[in-house]
């Protein structure tokens, strides 16, 4: 397949024309489109690279961690950034574009990026490089890139190689446009009464039709809640012997606030993510949510916090020393990717 043929082409030094690097723009549903077997069923002619435009469903720092790291171990990841893209009206799914500082790593402990070098790529990917406007949830963008299927999913990303010509990019189209209206969905759409994984070739139905899609999951509750906690992963159930893993990001409301007990709605971002060897790509399904406002009845970032004092770090409408104490914990920290990248550009 053409995919696989540029990819070789890259590693041992073939040039690529100019033909063939042209970007081709396509929508998420026809990038997203699969074979009876999961497999992909784009990735069997597609294009060299792909132009996807959509909403910005998250900001990347809430979902994983950016900050770099110098650790050299076999599988060790270091620093991480991702994105979920939706299609708008009748393009109804959507696409992760993600980075890995290690993603080369294996049984050898090697590295892709050093601390520097990572700084560079995410500081680019987190601004529009025409105007520096730096991305929020909630933009339209558009993304151009290669791409590579993985554990269910066709992904938008450098194809685990470093040089220039792999880079992918994202532009702002319109800022603040806002985030799309969860899809309302119930425990029952994305998996049987005997409580396995929904899958639709067609993605008409099934944890396929709504992948990479903000939903809103009625009337479920979290059964292992002693797990909820940033980055941890939780378990929701319908009560009808349906159930569903939640992995959580790190955004600050997910350790500020507890967990929403009895039952209750959960928003968030359907996910693929296989597992396994060899990977089933019909299986996976779960749902990401990278942050939570608070809300005693709906699990997720659905609505802003009352109260509007610009110290009040906690949220309580009030601004006193356990606000302080928030701001002392935390005392001259930074985000990767998002403060200190006009040090590395100059």
């Amino acid at each position: 397949m053409k995919y696989g043929v540029m990819i070789m082409a890259a590693m041992i030094g073939v040039v690529i024309t100019s033909s063939q690097a042209q970007p081709v723009k396509v929508t998420h549903r026809e990038v997203q489109a699969v074979h009876e077997d999961g497999s992909s069923s784009f990735d069997d002619n597609g294009p060299w690279q792909i132009v996807l435009e959509g909403l910005l469903l998250n900001n990347p720092e809430d979902w994983l961690d950016p900050t770099p790291d110098p650790t050299v171990a076999p599988w060790y990841m270091g620093g991480e950034w991702e994105i979920f893209v939706q299609g708008e009206g009748e393009d109804r799914a959507g696409t992760a574009c993600w980075m890995g500082q290690n993603y080369a790593n294996g049984l050898l402990g090697q590295v892709s990026y050093s601390n520097s070098e990572w700084l560079e790529e995410i500081c680019r990917l987190n601004r529009d490089p025409n105007t520096g406007y730096v991305f929020r949830a909630g933009d339209r963008i558009r993304v151009t890139g290669t791409y590579l299927f993985y554990a269910g999913k066709l992904n938008v990303n450098e194809n685990h190689q470093t040089a220039p010509e792999f880079d992918f990019t994202v532009e702002l189209v319109t800022p603040a446009v806002g985030l799309p209206q969860p899809v309302e969905i119930t425990l029952a759409e994305i998996k049987t009464a005997q409580n396995q994984d929904i899958f639709d070739a067609t993605r008409h139905s099934g944890g396929e039709l709504y992948q990479a899609r903000r939903v809103r999951i009625k009337d479920v509750t979290v059964i292992d809640p002693e797990n909820y906690l940033p980055g941890g992963q939780i378990t929701l159930s319908d009560g009808a012997g349906r159930t569903l893993p939640v992995r959580l990001g790190v955004g600050a409301g997910l350790s500020r606030y507890s967990c929403p007990a009895g039952v209750i709605d959960v928003i968030g971002i359907v996910d693929q993510a296989s597992s396994g060897y060899p990977v089933d790509p019909k299986k996976g399904y779960r749902l990401l949510v990278f942050d939570h406002d608070g809300n005693d009845l709906v699990l997720g970032a659905s609505s802003k916090k009352r109260g509007n004092l610009p110290g009040d770090t906690n949220g309580d409408a009030r601004v006193d020393l356990y606000d302080l104490a928030d701001l002392a914990a935390d005392w001259m920290m930074g985000r990767a990717g998002l403060c200190d990248c006009a040090k590395i550009s100059n």
